[in-house]
């Protein structure tokens, strides 16, 4: 009981985290000048700005996969390609505020969903093709993961940018 109890607290603690994702991006949209989120650092890899947009188009994926979680038995969860994904979408032909909007939007969808769960509800499980079965409690950590990986890559992108653009 106890322990069930510690996992239900992580889970609702990092449910919070989801939800501060919102806060941290809107703080970074308003430290930078646009300019830089359009940057690219190297070829083939993302600017902020694509970055975010990869986020608005996981948070779909992960909506899609909570839904299916708490309505189905044993639910198949989709997976996608991030790269033909960002390729299909045209990422870097997004209006540069397209990105956080979507995401915000998105976020907020799931967040409704996941902040009415049970214990029960965050135990549900679902079969993800490369991770195999996963509860909903274990997606809420994936997401946040996922959230800390990709901001963390636009804030350094970010700080390059500027970097570059005061040596020039």
């Amino acid at each position: 009981m106890r322990a069930a109890m510690a996992d239900l607290l992580e889970c609702l603690i990092q449910i919070k985290g989801l939800r501060d994702t919102c806060t941290r991006l809107e703080e970074m949209l308003q430290r930078h000048p646009m300019r830089l989120w359009l940057q690219r650092p190297r070829v083939q890899k993302w600017t902020p700005a694509e970055i975010v947009a990869h986020m608005a188009d996981a948070e779909l994926f992960f909506g899609v996969c909570v839904r299916l979680m708490l309505t189905g038995e044993h639910a198949f969860l989709p997976a996608f390609e991030q790269g033909r994904l960002a390729a299909r979408a045209r990422y870097s032909e997004w209006p540069p505020l397209l990105a956080p909007a979507r995401f915000r939007t998105r976020r907020e969808e799931t967040l409704e969903l996941l902040e009415m769960c049970s214990a029960d509800d965050l135990a549900r499980t679902g079969e993800h093709p490369r991770r195999g079965l996963i509860t909903v409690a274990d997606l809420v950590a994936i997401m946040l993961a996922h959230d800390t990986e990709h901001l963390g890559q636009a804030r350094e992108r970010l700080a390059l940018a500027a970097d570059e653009e005061h040596e020039s």
